[in-house]
């Protein structure tokens, strides 16, 4: 009789304190702020993850090293979140709400005359052992194998697509009293060949208490359709309660049997790897121990791979995880499933509108507004979501959101204004009008300031309340006292480098010269006269209409501290319409004198003669169709923001959210679908 192979990985946290911080909180739902069981908390591409437990608290330790990394909250069904650790307090318990995802169910055809079901089986029965591989100071490991149709068990008749009717995950022995695991479905990297993005959206998870046999998964009632090969994936959820009897279980075994622990080198993929193991013993640990089969037979025709946390690298291993896969040329279905109608009408606006929807399911957003201009009007607005999605506030046309940098370019134009009054020089220096600004190594001027280039500093990255700061600042000569007396990084016009900082000190002097608070100008001359009334700074010391509430990273209503610091830079409010009218202005109209406009968009030159792609607050280049743009964006923990202008289409198109995720969003796309439109094909 063969012996049974068995292997023992182990990973024991004596000492969960040193060298790291622990996060703690829970997920919830953010439509039925009911928990989120079983969630998946991580750092990518690393061993650091855990599971929510059933009422969708957890605890993390984060080791020193990743305390500048990101956290990724996300759930099967649900949309992800992504966290920079220093955002979240050690402090207190976070709470993270993730939105669900619509789920579109496949469409299914009948026909008159169906073609008999079959069904086939597809993955590795054998096994010649067993293996578990368990660390109790974090949880989601899982077990991978490719599933595809070629020898030893060649199916002549299987022709994708295919349905997915059961899985089956074999149990070796399990000590534990009762297991629980996840099925996921995953998609194949085309270049790695490691499993990739799930394709199943539904949590699918088994509890049983059997101590050996088939663990079956039933997805009959999904209709869930593969149309190539695809990874069966076992996840396996082990709560607090486990990993402690786990843990103490190993130190027991440790502790009394230590000449049993041996070391074995591991080649993975030409990478060798040293592993603490136990071989041969070791039956009666708790814990459960997963099929494997170790043949070259297997490992020839098999493929399996394992990660040991949710967000972990997958690395390929040579015990080949038993495990099958059910699958049917006909689905379980009789009915036909809705089928989204083609657009019909005008095709720019319905395709602009699906790709909002499917962007804010996608990213959870909590609302959304866009709109886009063409000659002298706005042609097309909408709004998705809510303003206030505790009350269920939807936003309207007339709702306002923080338009963060964009703030930039809407204060570009008091400089071409005050230029064409003679009252502004944008190369003297910066000290002529506003005199009690220290001076520095080398003069700046407003242009260098302007374009980027003159050396001021930005956010201290390494502490975010350089950026989120609570005290309120009555002009923007007060709030210069935040990096007035900082010394400049570099020789101005040697390089470009990003200033929210820079910006504010523009503020500074334009109230230098008109001798008028900066809100007090902008409205006056610039807002007022161009119609832009719903634009304004966001003045935490007063009530404002229709402003939008505004949602963290955790997706927590927060307006993340006093915006006063920074209204020019990065501190107004507007709406989509009236930033389309603003672009408008710039390209049709004749408030702005012709030949000043132009600076804005003229990319600044370093001192060694390289175009920065940076003009006075502006952005410019080509889309991907070699259209010429201007165009600013604009995100914060609590927004985001995109404005985009094309001059030769004569096009403005502009894009508000209010939380952070809206920066993923392509706004060019919404550009081409317009010009596209109107004949250029």
């Amino acid at each position: 009789m063969n012996r049974l192979l068995l292997i023992i990985v182990f990973a024991i946290s004596y000492d969960i304190s040193f060298g790291q911080i622990t996060i703690q909180g829970r997920i919830l739902n953010k439509e039925t702020q009911e928990p989120v069981p079983y969630a998946n908390i991580g750092i990518s591409n690393s061993n650091v993850g855990t599971l929510t437990n059933l009422d969708g608290s957890f605890s993390i330790p984060i080791p020193n090293k990743f305390k500048r990394d990101t956290l990724i909250f996300s759930a099967l069904g649900f949309t992800k979140k992504e966290i920079p650790i220093q955002f979240i307090s050690q402090n207190e318990k976070v709470t993270v709400f993730l939105f669900e995802r619509t789920t579109l169910l496949n469409s299914v055809t009948i026909s008159e005359r169906r073609q008999r079901n079959k069904t086939f089986e597809l993955g590795n029965s054998s096994f010649k052992g067993g293996v578990i591989i368990t660390d109790t100071t974090y949880a989601g490991r899982s077990v991978s194998l490719l599933i595809e149709n070629k020898q030893p068990y060649f199916q002549k008749d299987l022709t994708f697509p295919v349905y997915l009717e059961k899985a089956r995950l074999r149990i070796f022995k399990n000590n534990l009293q009762s297991l629980k695991f996840r099925l996921r479905v995953n998609d194949v990297d085309r270049v790695t060949g490691k499993p990739s993005y799930d394709l199943l959206s539904q949590s699918i998870i088994v509890e049983s208490t059997i101590r050996q046999g088939w663990l079956e998964f039933d997805l009959s009632h999904l209709d869930f359709q593969v149309s190539k090969p695809f990874f069966l994936t076992f996840e396996q959820i082990l709560d607090l309660k486990d990993r402690t009897l786990i843990a103490d279980g190993y130190r027991n075994f440790i502790s009394e049997y230590p000449e049993k622990i041996k070391f074995d080198t591991v080649e993975i993929d030409g990478k060798k790897e040293v592993r603490k193991i136990i071989k041969g013993n070791g039956m009666d640990l708790p814990g459960t121990f997963i099929a494997i089969a170790v043949s070259k037979i297997a490992s020839d025709y098999y493929a399996s791979y394992v990660r040991e946390t949710s967000f972990g690298e997958w690395k390929k291993v040579r015990g080949i995880v038993t495990a099958t896969a059910t699958l049917s040329n006909q689905s379980n279905t009789n009915t036909k499933t809705e089928v989204k109608s083609p657009c019909l009408n005008d095709l720019a606006v319905c395709e602009a509108n699906q790709l909002c929807k499917s962007f804010i399911e996608e990213y959870g957003l909590n609302g959304l507004q866009i709109s886009v201009g063409k000659g002298d009007k706005v042609i097309w607005t909408n709004s998705f979501g809510y303003a206030d999605s505790e009350n269920k506030i939807p936003v309207s046309d007339s709702t306002r959101f923080r338009i963060n940098s964009v703030s930039k370019s809407m204060t570009s134009v008091a400089l071409i204004k005050l230029i064409s009054e003679g009252k502004l020089d944008l190369d003297a220096p910066i000290q002529k009008y506003v005199p009690n600004f220290p001076i520095k190594k080398y003069p700046i001027t407003t242009r260098q300031l302007a374009g980027h280039l003159a050396g001021i500093r930005d956010y201290k990255e390494e502490d975010l309340r350089d950026f989120i700061r609570t005290e309120h600042f009555e002009n923007a000569m007060q709030a210069m006292t935040i990096f007035k007396d900082d010394s400049i990084l570099f020789k101005p016009d040697t390089k470009f480098h990003y200033s929210t900082f820079g910006w504010n000190l523009i503020g500074a002097i334009i109230e230098g010269i008109s001798k008028e608070n900066y809100l007090d100008y902008m409205k006056k001359k610039i807002w007022r006269p161009i119609g832009l009334f719903n634009t304004c700074g966001d003045d935490s010391s007063s009530p404002i209409p229709n402003r939008s509430k505004f949602y963290d990273l955790t997706g927590q209503a927060n307006d993340l501290g006093d915006w006063s610091y920074k209204y020019s830079g990065g501190g107004l409010l507007s709406t989509t319409e009236d930033l389309v009218k603003f672009g408008n202005e710039l390209l049709n109209g004749k408030y702005f004198d012709q030949n000043e406009k132009m600076v804005l968009f003229k990319s600044q030159m370093t001192l060694d003669n390289k175009a920065t792609g940076y003009g006075l607050g502006w952005y410019i280049g080509v889309d991907k169709n070699g259209h010429r743009i201007w165009y600013h964006s604009g995100d914060s923990f609590s927004s985001s923001s995109h404005l985009v202008i094309y001059p030769d289409d004569n096009l403005v198109v502009a894009f508000l959210a209010n939380s952070q995720d809206g920066a993923a969003f392509d706004i060019q796309q919404i550009g081409e679908l317009f010009y596209k439109s109107s004949g250029d094909k």
